[in-house]
């Protein structure tokens, strides 16, 4: 019998354009690619910027929260809307006039050094309880994640959808052939591990850059290349990073470079000490490269059994665990073909229905 397939209802979702117009790292890549998705399924964004577009920097950052927070939820044009989506965290600290899904990555309950990095938590943390208290319903991307909300702000993690993020397969992937001309000019080391991700404290760049100066590693001739943006506090990390002989640092790079690069290194390490999800670990798989990962947060529900899980966040722990990798080619093999598996698992498509299935749901108890 020859299933008819009925046409999708359209929903139209208000969404703030922060993570679009912006590079916010793993956000910025959620947003984008849920949306590239949602449209095939009937969803119209209609994405919400702040006025003075002019305005840079700072400035423009204010204006993002104030809208974000007041004007975008009593805006009378978001009657029309039968959802207001915030992808990012933050939001809205009034009830809305159209219901509000609020997608939360991830809380990371650890101090934070310096005063301007505890204050930036601080009202981080104040603007994602108040969003919690007026959703109508809260995704997050992992099972740790929705243990974490629920720890931090008392809400309880049956009322979370959790939704795991996919992997772009059309652009990860482990055919190599086309990938010279990307990245031919870069003048990269014939071996190294590469590190994906901002300069954050808590990602642990440094304890890498450790590593790969260990003795352990020193006949195996590798090096670490780094990409990744600046971040509140990084600029000692960075200057020590362009110190190192043994340490690339290409700072933030285009879309078109990653998996490219993904795909040349010999090793992909993510050794943070906490992650909401982690999709660079994803990614790697998904280009066959083996994946090394702290047994930190969300690292080790996403790597599941196809990465290189380490518990000892120190240099020496992590050189061990790329020795391992480095010095094996037969288990370097066997976890990357796993990892090409576990990663065949995760698409935007079904995040994109999973998604569609919540917005459905929320616009009808208008």
């Amino acid at each position: 019998m020859t299933r008819i397939s009925m046409p999708t209802p359209s929903l139209n979702v208000a969404v703030s354009a922060k993570a679009f117009t912006s590079n916010l790292g793993g956000n910025t890549s959620y947003a984008r690619s849920i949306y590239g998705q949602l449209e095939h399924l009937g969803v119209k964004p209609h994405l919400l910027t702040p006025p003075q577009p002019q305005w840079t920097g700072i400035r423009r950052k204010v204006l993002y929260t104030a809208a974000e927070s007041f004007m975008w939820p009593r805006r009378s044009s978001c009657h029309d809307m039968d959802v207001l989506h915030y992808p990012t965290d933050t939001g809205a600290l009034v009830p809305s006039v159209a219901p509000i899904v609020a997608t939360v990555h991830g809380v990371e309950d650890a101090p934070v050094p310096g005063l301007k990095r505890s204050l930036w938590k601080k009202f981080w943390l104040a603007r994602v309880r108040r969003l919690l208290k007026v959703a109508d319903t809260v995704i997050t991307v992992s099972r740790h994640s929705a243990m974490e909300i629920e720890a931090a702000f008392g809400y309880p993690s049956s009322r979370i959808h959790v939704i795991p993020h996919g992997v772009a397969h059309d652009r990860f992937h482990p055919d190599s052939s086309r990938d010279a001309s990307v990245i031919g000019h870069l003048g990269l080391p014939e071996r190294f591990v590469f590190y994906l991700g901002n300069l954050d404290p808590r990602k642990n760049a440094h304890l890498l850059a450790q590593a790969i100066n260990d003795p352990l590693l020193a006949s195996f001739d590798v090096q670490l290349v780094v990409a990744g943006g600046s971040f509140l506090g990084s600029e000692a990390l960075e200057r020590s990073l362009h110190a190192d002989p043994r340490v690339k640092h290409l700072g933030q790079v285009p879309d078109e470079w990653v998996a490219p690069l993904m795909r040349a290194a010999d090793a992909y390490v993510l050794p943070s000490a906490h992650e909401g999800f982690g999709m660079p670990v994803l990614e790697a798989m998904a280009c066959g490269t083996p994946a090394i990962v702290s047994d930190r947060a969300a690292l080790p529900e996403v790597a599941g059994d196809a990465g290189r899980v380490v518990s000892e966040l120190t240099g020496c722990g992590i050189a061990k665990a790329l020795h391992s990798v480095l010095a094996d080619e037969d288990y370097a093999a066997e976890i990357a073909e796993r990892g090409i598996e576990r990663a065949s698992r995760f698409t935007w498509e079904e995040s994109a229905a999973r998604h569609y299935e919540i917005f459905e749901s929320v616009s009808q108890r208008r």
